[in-house]
């Protein structure tokens, strides 16, 4: 049985704007992309693009500027994935349950990544497909405790039977998002939204599927 695409679509803005704490997440989720885009653009100077514009140690530090953005952005992930689908109710809790999950979440976004690239770079359908396969496990790696082999096993069990609504979910989200995002910088926090989604489909499919065997144990005796 598949979970309300809708209604998670609406919970995901809903909690956007009634949680103090995911709003923060938000606000400094955007600054950081931001501030990237600002010096991305300042570096490689694209009003007026040519090789004799883009220096070498601008691109040294702009990749620099790359990896610290990413491990920024995923530390705010995680602590958003921790706020919702972890129930933690202090920031200093959520803070500790990230922290101490850090390096597998680290490790279970990079592998997804590379998977779901690889996907797209031989052939797009099976990265479309490997995207909404693998989506949740950074998700499942934090507030599971899973390794980052385990949690894609996981993510890859609780959405079958669930991939096109998942599909059609984060394709409405990025369609709203985008169009939201025509105001200048106005997108990154509203991209949020995505982040805040992941959660909240892997409570109700992981809920599902727990209730699925609970059933089937009873059954069984």
């Amino acid at each position: 049985m598949a979970f309300d695409a809708v209604s998670v679509f609406k919970k995901s803005f809903v909690l956007l704007f009634t949680d103090p704490l995911l709003f923060a997440f938000a606000v400094i989720y955007a600054a950081i992309y931001i501030a990237f885009a600002v010096y991305s653009s300042y570096s490689l100077n694209i009003t007026n693009v040519s090789a004799a514009n883009i220096h070498l140690i601008n691109v040294y530090y702009l990749l620099l500027y790359a990896v610290l953005l990413f491990l920024a952005s995923t530390f705010i992930s995680g602590m958003a994935f921790v706020r919702i689908a972890g129930k933690k109710k202090t920031l200093r809790k959520i803070i500790d349950k990230t922290v101490e999950r850090y390096l597998a979440l680290l490790a279970t976004t990079f592998l997804t990544s590379v998977i779901i690239v690889l996907g797209f770079i031989a052939f797009v359908i099976p990265g479309i497909y490997l995207t909404f396969k693998l989506i949740l496990s950074p998700v499942s790696s934090v507030v599971e405790d899973k390794s980052p082999v385990d949690a894609m096993k996981r993510s890859w069990s609780i959405t079958s039977g669930n991939w096109w609504y998942l599909f059609a979910l984060f394709v409405l989200l990025f369609i709203v998002v985008s169009i939201i995002g025509l105001l200048p910088y106005i997108s990154y926090f509203f991209s949020f939204v995505l982040i805040i989604s992941y959660p909240l489909v892997f409570m109700v499919l992981a809920g599902r599927r727990k209730s699925k065997i609970n059933n089937a144990v009873q059954y069984s005796f």
